[in-house]
C-alpha cells in the first residue's frame, strides 16, 4: 500500500444541517425545553417542579437521535459506519446526532462503487489527541484561523511551549493570554492545546475594554474532557470576578452548559449532554433575545432571554476560576466575539479542514502483457474534522502515453463526509501501440467547491511487457494521427521540391486535384461542393435546408488565386488523420474496405466544429487482393516510427487508393466512395451530409446519408417495421437501408443529430434496435447510443494531435432502452478484425483451403473465406 499525503490548505466551508435539526425535532426533543433555574453558578440544581414556580426560572436541555436517510446516484451504495461525534466507542450514529445514544443509518450511492466511512469520534475521538490513537489528528500548527465574525480574542494555543507562559491572540486585538506554569502543553484538536490536570492549572486573559458584550456574545472552544460528571462546574471559558459573572461556558452533571447573567439579575442556561474522552466543539451565542448552545456545529438548545448582558470588570478565565471549578482534560481553539454571530459562523468554527490522503492499491501493476487489464483502487480519505460539509471528489486521470487506456467508473463521489473514504476503481490496459516498460499515470482529485481545486494527487505505476507473436499496432496500422504524419513537413505542405512526389501528397489540394475530372477543374469542383450549403437542396425527396454561414466560415476565409478561383494550396483545412477501414470490406462490391483522410476546418482564427472526411474504396477483386491490402497496412507496424521510411510506406498505400486513376471505370477514375461532412459550425443542430462524384459532371453532388433514414421516422411504426423485418442482417451489421420503404422515400437527404438514439414502439429485439441505431450517422454520433458529443475525431490546432471520442477508444454507456451497460471500443474492434486477417497462420489456412469438401476443415475454410470477403456494413 502506498500512502500519499498532501499538504494543501483548505478554506472553511460548511452549511448547518437542517436535516439534523429536523431529526432532533422528530424525536420529540424540542429545543428550548424548560428545566431548572440557577440563581448562581454555585447553586445546587433545583427540581423541575421548583423551576415551574419561579418567574426567572429558564434553562434548557436537549437530546436527540440520528435519522435514517436514503438517496444516491445510479445503482450503487454509499455505506456508512460512523461512530457518533461525541459518542461512546460502543455507540454508532450519524455525524449529525448530538448524544451518545444516537443511532442512525444513511444509505445512497453513485455509479457502481462504494464510499466506506470509518470511525469519526468514539474511543479516542476525532483527532484522538494521543499519538497512539487511530483517527484524524494533529494538523498544521501554522494553519490560519477560521473565518467568521470579528473576534475579541482567539487563542489557538499552538504556540504553547515550555519557554514561555504567554499565549498569542490570533484575533489581532493583542489580548495575550497567560498560562499557569504547571498547565501542560498537550496534543490538541489542531496542533497543540493545553491540558488541565491540577487544581491551579488555568489560563487568564486580563480584562480589556473589548470584553464588553451587551447584546452580542459568542464563545466557542474545542474540548476533550476526561471527566464530565459531578455537580461542580468544570470551567471552559468564563468572565468572572469579584463574585460576579457575565457568562460561562462549562460542563456540569454530564452536560455542556452556556449561561449568561442579564442586567436584571436573571441567569439563563441552555444545556445538552456531552461525553467524556472525545473531542467536542462547544459554543454559545447570546443575541439579546436567545441563549443558544451548539455542539459540533449543530444547535442543541435555545432559551428566551431578552435583555442585556451584565457588564463586569473581570478577566476572561479559561479552564479554571477563582473557586477552582477546573476543567479536567484538554482545551483548544478558544474563541470569543462581541459581534453578531450566526449559527453558520459557529458551524464554520467547528469545521477544521485537513489535507486529504490518497492510497493507491496496488502500488505497481508488475509486468503485464499487452491487452491485460489491471485493476487499481484510489482511496481518497476526507480528513476534515468537526462539523464540515462533505467533499465532492472528482477523479481526473489520464495517460500521457499513447496506447495506454485508462478508465475510471465512477469518477465522481459527492458528499464524502469527514472521516469517510471514497474509493475510485480504475482500470488500466496497455495495447500493442504502447512502448514497453514502465509508465507513470498521473491523477488528481478535484473538489470543485474548494478554492485549492486539486485536493490530492498521485500516480499509478504501470509496467508493460514487449508484445509477442503476431499483433497489430492500432496507432500505426489503423488510425494514424501522430504529428509526424499529419504534419509531415513535405507531404502536408507545398514546401518541398515541385517535382518531388512527396510534395503536398496528403494535402486537401492534391487529393481534390487527383479526384476532379482534371487538376485544373479542382478549384471549381471544390467551390461548387461548399456552395451547396448556400441554398436548399433536395435529396431523395427530402429538403436539406441551407446553412448560409458557409460563406463566412469557409468561403470568405479561403484565399483565392489571381483568376478568382479558390487557391487550394491555402485551403482552410488541416489534416487530422489517415484511417484504415478494411473492416468495412465487401468483395462482392469490388472493395477491400476503405482508406480515409480526415480533415478539420480551421477558420476565423481557430478550429471549427466542422470535419470533412474523404472515404476511398480499396479496389479489390479477389480474396488475395483483400489480404494484400491487409498485409500492406500491417507491415507499417514493423517500421521504425516516427521515420521517413514509415511515411514513405504509408504514402505508397494512400497513392494506391487516392491517386489519380486509382479506380479505372469509376467517375474520373477516382476510387472515392463518398465525401462526408460533420458540423455545427454553420447552424444548429449538428448535421451530417454526404457527397459522391457525379458520373455526368464529374463534380461532387449531394447524396443520401447511408444507413440513416430521415429523422422524421425516428419513433415511428415504419421504423419498427423495418427493424423487425431486417432483424438478422441488422444484428450482423450487414444490412442496407433502401432509398424507399413501404412505397415512400426513407433514406435521409442529410442527418440531423439531436444526440439521441433511434427507437420506436413495437421493435421486437432491442439488440437489433441498438445495432440499427449504432450504424446510423446520428445514432453513432449521439450521446444516448455511444456517449459521443457528435464528433469522433475532434478538430485540432497546428502542433496538437487530434483527440478521439470514447466510442473510438473505449466507453461504457447505458442502453437508452434497456439500461444495460454496453462497452464500446471501435478501434479495438477494428484491431481485432485486422489481426484476424493478418495473423492467421499461413500453413493452417493453406491446409484448410486445400482440404476436401465437407467436414470441419471445409467448414472452417468456408468461414475463413466469408470473413475475408465481407466485413461489417458500417459506414462511419
Amino acid at each position: 500500500m502506498r500512502n500519499l499525503s498532501f499538504g494543501f490548505a483548505h478554506p472553511l466551508s460548511i452549511k448547518t444541517s437542517s436535516a439534523a435539526i429536523l431529526a432532533l425535532l422528530a424525536s420529540g426533543a424540542a429545543c428550548g425545553s424548560y428545566d431548572v433555574d440557577e440563581g448562581s453558578l454555585n447553586d445546587a440544581e433545583l427540581a423541575l417542579e421548583a423551576a415551574a414556580s419561579g418567574p426567572g426560572a429558564v434553562s434548557g436541555a436537549v437530546s436527540g437521535v440520528g435519522a435514517t436517510g436514503t438517496g444516491g446516484f445510479g445503482s450503487s451504495s454509499v455505506a456508512t459506519s460512523t461512530t457518533g461525534v461525541g459518542g461512546d466507542p460502543a455507540t454508532t450514529g450519524v455525524g449529525s446526532s448530538v448524544v451518545a445514544s444516537s443511532t442512525g443509518v444513511g444509505t445512497g450511492g453513485f455509479g457502481s462503487s462504494s464510499v466506506t466511512t470509518t470511525g469519526v469520534g468514539g474511543g479516542a475521538g476525532v483527532g484522538g489527541g494521543d499519538p497512539a490513537t487511530t483517527g484524524v489528528g494533529g494538523g498544521d500548527p501554522g494553519e490560519p484561523p477560521p473565518g467568521g465574525p470579528p473576534a475579541v480574542g482567539f487563542w489557538q494555543l499552538d504556540d504553547c511551549n515550555a519557554a514561555t507562559t504567554a499565549l498569542f491572540d490570533s484575533s489581532g486585538n493583542g489580548n495575550t493570554a497567560t498560562r499557569s506554569a504547571n498547565a501542560a502543553c498537550a496534543q490538541g484538536i489542531s496542533g497543540l492545546g493545553v491540558a488541565f490536570n491540577k487544581d491551579n492549572d488555568k489560563i487568564l486573559v486580563d480584562d480589556d475594554a473589548s470584553f464588553t458584550f451587551g447584546q452580542n456574545l459568542a464563545v466557542a472552544a474545542w474540548v476533550k474532557p476526561t471527566a464530565v460528571s459531578g455537580s461542580t462546574p468544570r470551567t471552559i471559558v468564563q468572565e468572572k470576578g469579584g463574585g460576579e459573572t457575565s457568562f460561562s461556558l462549562d460542563i456540569r452533571n454530564s452536560q455542556a452548559r452556556f449561561t449568561v447573567t442579564l442586567t436584571n439579575g436573571r441567569t439563563v442556561t441552555s444545556r445538552a449532554p456531552i461525553q467524556a474522552n472525545v473531542w467536542t466543539h462547544v459554543a454559545g451565542i447570546y443575541d439579546g433575545t436567545f441563549v443558544r448552545l451548539f455542539l459540533n456545529g449543530q444547535q442543541v438548545g435555545q432559551i428566551s432571554a431578552a435583555g442585556t448582558l451584565h457588564d463586569i470588570d473581570a478577566p476572561i478565565r479559561i479552564g479554571n476560576n477563582v473557586q477552582k471549578e477546573r476543567f479536567t482534560g484538554v482545551l483548544d481553539e478558544v474563541w470569543l466575539s462581541a459581534s453578531p454571530t450566526t449559527a453558520f459562523e459557529i458551524a464554520q468554527l467547528s469545521c477544521l479542514r485537513r489535507p486529504a490522503t490518497a492510497v493507491v492499491t496496488p502500488e505497481s501493476s508488475g509486468q503485464v502483457a499487452p491487452n491485460t487489464p489491471v485493476a487499481y483502487q484510489i482511496a481518497v480519505t476526507n480528513n476534515d474534522v468537526g462539523s464540515c460539509a462533505g467533499r465532492d471528489y472528482f477523479l481526473d486521470i489520464f495517460s500521457p502515453s499513447g496506447g495506454i487506456d485508462v478508465s475510471a467508473n465512477p469518477s465522481f463521489f459527492p458528499g464524502v463526509l469527514p472521516g469517510s473514504t471514497a474509493t475510485f476503481p480504475v482500470t488500466v490496459t496497455g495495447t500493442e501501440d504502447a512502448d514497453p516498460g514502465a509508465h507513470v499515470i498521473p491523477f488528481s482529485v478535484i473538489d470543485f467547491n474548494s478554492s485549492e481545486f486539486i485536493v490530492a494527487s498521485g500516480a499509478l505505476d504501470f509496467e508493460l511487457t514487449e508484445p509477442t507473436g503476431c499483433f497489430v499496432r492500432t496507432s500505426r496500422e489503423i488510425f494514424v494521427k501522430d504529428l509526424s504524419v499529419v504534419e509531415d513537413p513535405v507531404r502536408t505542405t507545398f514546401n518541398g521540391p515541385p517535382g518531388d512526389p512527396r510534395t503536398g501528397a496528403w494535402t486537401f489540394a492534391r487529393l481534390m486535384e487527383d479526384m476532379a475530372p482534371t487538376p485544373a477543374d479542382a478549384p471549381a469542383m471544390v467551390e461548387e461542393l461548399f456552395s451547396t450549403w448556400l441554398t436548399d437542396q433536395t435529396v431523395n425527396g427530402f429538403t436539406v435546408p441551407a446553412r448560409t454561414a458557409i460563406q463566412q466560415v469557409v468561403l470568405d476565409e479561403w484565399p483565392r488565386s489571381p483568376d478568382g478561383s479558390l487557391d487550394l494550396q491555402q485551403a482552410p483545412l488541416l489534416l487530422l488523420g489517415i484511417v484504415n477501414r478494411i473492416d468495412v470490406r465487401n468483395l462482392a462490391e469490388g472493395n477491400a474496405g476503405e482508406g480515409r483522410f480526415v480533415f478539420g476546418v480551421v477558420s476565423q482564427g481557430f478550429p471549427q466544429q466542422f470535419t470533412v472526411i474523404l472515404e476511398y474504396k480499396l479496389p479489390a477483386s479477389t480474396e488475395a487482393d483483400v489480404l494484400d491490402w491487409a498485409n500492406d497496412w500491417h507491415a507499417l507496424g514493423s517500421l521504425p516510427f516516427p521515420s521517413e521510411a514509415y511515411n514513405a510506406a504509408l504514402q505508397d498505400i494512400t497513392t494506391r487508393f487516392a491517386g489519380r486513376n486509382a479506380a479505372p471505370g469509376k467517375p474520373n477514375g477516382s476510387s472515392l466512395g463518398q465525401l462526408r461532412t460533420n458540423e455545427i459550425a454553420l447552424a444548429g443542430p449538428w448535421e451530417l451530409r454526404e457527397f459522391v462524384l457525379s458520373p455526368d459532371t464529374g463534380f461532387l453532388r449531394p447524396e443520401t446519408v447511408k444507413l440513416t433514414p430521415d429523422l422524421g421516422f425516428d419513433g415511428s411504426p415504419t421504423l419498427a417495421d423495418f427493424v423487425n423485418q431486417n432483424e438478422a442482417s441488422i444484428i450482423a451489421e450487414q444490412h442496407t437501408v433502401p432509398d424507399t420503404f413501404q412505397g415512400n422515400p426513407f433514406l435521409g437527404g442529410s442527418s440531423f443529430n439531436n444526440l439521441t438514439a433511434w427507437t420506436a414502439p413495437g421493435i421486437l429485439n432491442n439488440e437489433a434496435r441498438h445495432k440499427f441505431s449504432l450504424n446510423t450517422c446520428n445514432g453513432c454520433h449521439g450521446a444516448a447510443e455511444t456517449g459521443t458529443g457528435f464528433l469522433h475525431v475532434n478538430p485540432r490546432s497546428p502542433g496538437n494531435e487530434a483527440s478521439l471520442s470514447g466510442f473510438m477508444t473505449g466507453i461504457t454507456v447505458g442502453d437508452p432502452v434497456s439500461g444495460e451497460p454496453r462497452t464500446l471500443n471501435d478501434l479495438r474492434r477494428r484491431n481485432q478484425d485486422l489481426t484476424a486477417l493478418v495473423c492467421e497462420p499461413a500453413p493452417t489456412f493453406a491446409a484448410l483451403r486445400a482440404a476436401p469438401s465437407g467436414g470441419a476443415a471445409a467448414g472452417a475454410a468456408a468461414s475463413r473465406s466469408a470473413f475475408i470477403r465481407r466485413g461489417i456494413g458500417r459506414v462511419h
